[in-house]
């Protein structure tokens, strides 16, 4: 049974000479048969830090502010879901929380891009946290900011800024909780909610020792 090969021409004896334009598509047809790159895994589930522990403040509340920071060109941050921006904020509402009955703290979003270059990506994101009294003094701030990127194929696969964008997030979220101990520390408090949100009990104090006579040769343990 003969069958018609698009681009072939045949010679006597029924063996099949291709012409130089059909040559000339293997390289594509190979490429095609590639198939397209895997796309980049992505943890499961919506991005989340209400499994880490909260970073209690001694504020009466906490404002997170809506703004959106000026983008860049190239800039495909708010593309995203979440947005870079937004993932920024979901960090600020899941980890910090208020336990304080005065003053104020002030989370502000200073940098959240991801960059797309011909074959590049890069995704910056920074964050400010001030504490100000009841009358509007600043008493102190923190802040972070990281940078990560990634560059070649891995640049151009599906889901390659949305994955870049999970990655710098753990970065920052590392980032600010050290920037926040380290400058805030004053203001961060000893005592950390319950997972419903209260305030846990204050712990026993500390069992005390008290001596006894030589001749009972023995220490009895006190409870306050």
């Amino acid at each position: 049974m003969s069958r018609y090969i698009p681009g072939a021409m045949f010679r006597a004896g029924g063996s099949v000479m291709l012409d130089r334009r059909s040559v000339m598509l293997f390289p594509l047809l190979a490429a095609a048969c590639a198939g397209t790159p895997e796309p980049v895994p992505i943890p499961p589930g919506p991005l989340g830090y209400k499994h880490l522990t909260p970073l209690p403040l001694n504020v009466a509340g906490i404002d997170i502010a809506e703004d959106q920071p000026p983008g860049v060109p190239g800039d495909i941050g708010a593309r995203l879901s979440p947005s870079a921006a937004e993932a920024v904020r979901i960090m600020a509402r899941d980890r910090l929380i208020a336990v304080g009955t005065t003053g104020q703290a002030r989370f502000a979003i200073s940098q959240a891009q991801v960059i797309q270059g011909p074959s590049s990506l890069n995704c910056l994101l920074g964050c400010r946290l001030e504490v100000v009294s009841s009358l509007g003094s600043r008493l102190g701030f923190a802040e972070a900011a990281v940078t990560r990127g990634v560059n070649g194929p891995e640049a151009n696969r599906p889901r390659a800024a949305d994955a870049l964008l999970r990655r710098a997030m753990e970065d920052l979220n590392v980032e600010f909780e050290f920037q926040l101990r380290r400058a805030l520390r004053d203001w961060i408090s000893a005592t950390v909610p319950n997972a419903d949100g209260g305030m846990a009990a204050p712990g026993p104090g500390p069992i005390g020792v008290e001596d006894l006579p030589a001749e009972g040769a023995r220490r009895r343990e006190t409870l306050p």
